[in-house]
């Protein structure tokens, strides 16, 4: 068996924090490994919940959109999130973000997915990922330091947007991709 689908036995049934009582299912990623270049976003959503992928909902679609524009199909990547399980508040089906303790359970898994995935580029969608992608990495050797960091604005974030702002932050994420992956050649 290879080691992704080690990793996604190990981690179907995770129990690590509260996040696992409100879950349909645990969302590892959606892609290739090993990959050139790995999304990092926040957390599932109610459509990956249902369906046990990454960014599959209206989120999912933009960054689709946004991908396909500066990542050439021969570059292989693949999308994961902090979290495995829908962060929802406790009175209602309403999204709220994922806690610090379930973040900090979680990124093992991350960890994890990223040592073996390999990639030389992690693209961090949101503020969270930003913030959290240092502590997680953080002393792991495994990696070295053979790849590169940059950010893009969330299509969740982008789809609330004035739609005066929407095209520019599009072409945005889509400028940052495209020289990312240039720097990779």
């Amino acid at each position: 068996m290879s080691k992704y689908r080690d990793h996604v036995e190990k981690w179907r049934d995770c129990h690590r924090c509260d996040l696992c009582n409100r879950r349909h299912r645990v969302v590892i990623a959606r892609g290739t490994v090993p990959c050139q270049v790995l999304f990092l976003g926040e957390a599932p959503g109610a459509s990956e919940n249902v369906i046990g992928q990454p960014f599959v909902g209206p989120a999912g679609h933009l960054l689709n959109k946004i991908i396909a524009k500066p990542i050439p199909t021969d570059v292989p990547y693949l999308i994961t999130n902090l979290v495995g399980c829908i962060p929802k508040e406790d009175s209602a089906d309403k999204l709220a973000e994922p806690p610090d303790d379930a973040i900090e359970a979680c990124s093992k898994r991350v960890l994890e997915l990223v040592t073996i995935s390999k990639p030389q580029l992690i693209v961090t969608v949101g503020k969270l990922p930003k913030k959290w992608l240092p502590i997680i990495l953080k002393g792991c050797y495994k990696l070295g330091k053979d790849y590169k960091t940059v950010d893009i604005i969330h299509p969740a974030a982008i789809l609330r947007m004035d739609v005066s702002q929407v095209g520019l932050a599009i072409q945005r994420s889509i400028v940052t991709l495209r020289d990312a992956i240039e720097d990779l050649v």
